[in-house]
């Protein structure tokens, strides 16, 4: 249930001055109407007593988190530091911003990211954010991953899309994106339309079957339909989508000096239930499980997922609650599209 803004009951004019009771009334609105925005999230890799430790969670949009200097005292260049990277929250254009951030520190050789891991828990939020932010996630290469306790439902879908290569451990939740303003535009269906075509076009770039746009669509925006595992494999959102693999396939085989027919029937020879397919998919540890080319490796995948790993989950860091959000968006008149 989202929760709503209301005034105090504990504010009584009559036994509390005025000035306390704007002071309380404030407060308490404060607190109810908090509007939890997405972040990028990252902790640094820090070395105490000769043990690796993580930092408290940091934020690329505060500059003074990702101030970084060039050199040390002895004029040697800073080496990159290693970050564990959280999507968390709802999103929204502005969130862009701090995703470009971390885009820019890792080019410039100031953060490597651990395991190549981008972890998600988000409720969702705008349409079209979450697919910009998708696409500079993909250009980056990384991984993407929510784990167990966390889940990326809406439009972080749509974000988490642009890893290469995707785990899911938590929840995936997907369903038809809307316009949150209630005004009347007489060309409103067009607009729509319009964003349906975005979407699509959005879906297929990043190599999804259409069947997944046809299931986004499918579902009421008052509904959630939670994937399971088969659709997550049917959609590609769990592994790599053909082309990635593909394209990892082809790189496997150039690194042994092998054809790729050749490094494929390495790979299958290495999973015992390689190429066997039921009415769920690929059994696990086929090519859409990752196989052989498994970037994160099998170990790492299994510590993220439950949590233990590089990642882990960002539910236990900070609070994920983005109900509130929506409504008061709504009460904006916004005509952005939300999901």
């Amino acid at each position: 249930m989202r929760p709503r803004c209301y005034r105090s009951a504990a504010s009584n004019p009559a036994r509390v001055g005025p000035a306390i009771v704007a002071t309380l009334l404030l407060f308490a609105l404060a607190l109810q109407c908090f509007e939890l925005r997405a972040e990028m999230l990252f902790r640094s890799a820090e070395r105490n007593d000769g043990q690796q430790h993580w930092s408290a969670l940091k934020k690329y949009a505060n500059p003074a988190d990702t101030a970084y200097p060039r050199t040390v005292a002895d004029g040697t260049q800073v080496p990159a530091e290693e970050v564990q990277v959280f999507l968390y929250g709802y999103i929204t254009s502005e969130d862009v911003y701090g995703a470009r951030v971390m885009e820019g520190l890792l080019k410039k050789g100031k953060q490597k990211i651990a395991g190549n891991i981008v972890s998600f828990a988000s409720n969702g939020g705008e349409v079209d954010a979450s697919m910009e932010l998708g696409r500079l996630l993909r250009k980056l290469g990384v991984s993407t991953v929510v784990a167990r306790g966390d889940q990326c439902l809406s439009s972080c879908v749509f974000a988490f899309m642009g890893g290469d290569r995707r785990t899911v451990a938590g929840r995936i939740g997907i369903h038809r994106p809307y316009f949150s303003s209630t005004r009347e535009v007489p060309d409103r269906r067009i607009i729509y339309r319009q964003l349906q075509k975005r979407l699509q076009e959005y879906i297929e770039e990043l190599d999804f079957p259409l069947s997944f746009y046809e299931a986004v669509l499918a579902v009421p925006p008052e509904s959630v339909s939670v994937l399971t595992p088969a659709d997550l494999k049917r959609f590609y959102l769990e592994g790599m989508s053909p082309s990635t693999e593909d394209e990892a396939n082809a790189a496997s085989a150039r690194a042994l000096d092998i054809s790729v027919r050749e490094y494929l029937q390495q790979k299958a020879q290495a999973q015992p239930c390689a190429g066997v397919h039921d009415a769920n998919g690929p059994c696990e540890g086929t090519a859409a499980d990752g196989g052989a080319a498994d970037p994160l490796g099998r170990r790492q995948k299994d510590e993220t997922a439950s949590g233990t790993g590089a990642t882990g989950s960002v539910a236990g860091q900070q609070r994920t609650d983005t109900q509130g959000s929506d409504a008061s968006r709504n009460a904006t008149g916004s005509s952005r599209a939300f999901y």
